[in-house]
């Protein structure tokens, strides 16, 4: 934990490509909620000719970094990262509005534990379950700010244990960026780097918490969307969806992942739920299902989660915070374990498990309470 709440610096890295009108205003909210003297803002320009150039070079509190060509996202922030002075960096999108108190409170997160690797904080547009609703549909700055003035109240209880953080705005310590290094290149242009910084920070045996306390306005890729007619919309479209399905190839061999679902709730893992109660004991039967994990572990119901598993990237990423019972053969590893659990979960993430009626068997002896299987998944035609 840091030893003066007033030593730090935090260096916020943007990037930015022809997006003017989003930069200045996101710039101005810094200056505006951001207390003097404890941060410095690095903007890696892409190759704009919008006039972000000209605006940003006349910027004197600003340290740019003018790219000729669009570099893409991760090698972006590689570059705005190996010139950052701060105690911790944040990666922050160019289309986001900063909000009374948001920088403090996350730091105050940040530094809660020494076992804190990174935070982020929910927002009007966004992926990964850090999304609330908001007060207005158009943006209405007096309606935005008198909203987050009055969310943005530092709680502690609100602070939650996440699986993944999404790179909006992702803030870590400098030390874990020692430790680590710059965002993976080869996901460039981008997509995927943020997941697989995340799992990076969980495997150097970090926690990574979203403050749910804090409020900041993203206005979400959409906005970037230039007007296009519908032939060039399905061009455009096919061209990111192949993105997806390439980074996803990548991030899938690093992390020896089974599927996509690393970070889906679906609806069938939820049913345990419905049929226990505070404080009760749960077992959980899965591979690449840690997000659920971090799920229960934040609920207010307080449940005492085991999760069986002979994923190995499981435990890796966090034993450290949850009980992860990691064995070479499942049925073995439910043949070891003991007393009884309130509910039982298999997911159909191990439903190819080649024993699995034997293990079937096997857990419900050990079941005092609810026994759910989750439905096999059916990949969409």
């Amino acid at each position: 934990m840091m030893e003066n709440s007033m030593d730090f610096k935090t260096s916020i890295v943007i990037l930015n490509y022809n997006t003017i009108d989003f930069i200045q205003a996101c710039v101005e909210s810094i200056r505006a909620f951001t207390q003097e003297g404890h941060y410095e803002i690095i903007i890696v320009d892409n190759g704009s000719t919008d006039g972000s150039v000209e605006w940003l070079q006349e910027q004197a509190d600003l340290k740019c970094i003018f790219n000729e060509e669009n570099a893409g996202f991760p090698k972006g922030c590689n570059q705005g990262m190996s010139i950052a002075t701060g105690t911790e960096i944040m990666l922050l999108n160019s289309d986001v509005i900063v909000t009374p108190r948001w920088h403090e409170q996350m730091i105050k997160a940040l530094y809660s534990s020494e076992e804190v690797g990174a935070v982020s904080c929910v927002t009007s547009a966004c992926s990964n379950f850090q999304q609330i609703p908001v007060p207005y549909k158009t943006m209405d700055i007096d309606v935005l700010l008198d909203f987050a003035e009055k969310y943005n109240r530092s709680n502690p209880s609100l602070w939650t244990m996440h699986f993944t953080l999404v790179g909006f705005c992702l803030m870590f310590r400098r030390s874990i960026y020692d430790e680590i290094g710059d965002l993976d290149e080869r996901f460039s242009p981008g997509n995927y780097e943020d997941d697989d910084y995340c799992f990076r920070i969980m495997k150097a045996g970090y926690k990574l918490i979203l403050c749910r306390d804090t409020f900041i306005h993203h206005y979400g890729n959409g906005t970037f969307v230039k007007k296009r007619t519908p032939e060039e919309e399905k061009r455009h479209t096919e061209k990111f969806n192949a993105l997806l399905r390439r980074n996803f190839a990548y991030f899938q061999e690093k992390w020896h992942l089974r599927d996509n679902r690393y970070k889906d709730y679906s609806q069938g893992l939820f049913a345990v739920e419905d049929f226990v109660q505070d404080n009760q004991r749960v077992l959980i039967v899965a591979r690449n299902r840690l997000a659920y994990i971090c799920y229960l572990l934040a609920q207010e119901k307080k449940l005492a989660v085991d999760y069986l598993t002979d994923s190995k990237l499981d435990y890796e990423l966090l034993h450290k915070y949850c009980n992860i019972i990691l064995c070479d053969d499942l049925h073995k590893g439910a043949k070891e374990l003991r007393g009884k659990y309130n509910g039982v979960l298999i997911s159909n993430s191990v439903l190819d498990y080649a024993n699995i009626s034997e293990l079937r068997e096997c857990l419900k002896k050990h079941c005092d309470g609810a026994f759910v299987e989750e439905e096999p998944f059916k990949m969409a035609e």
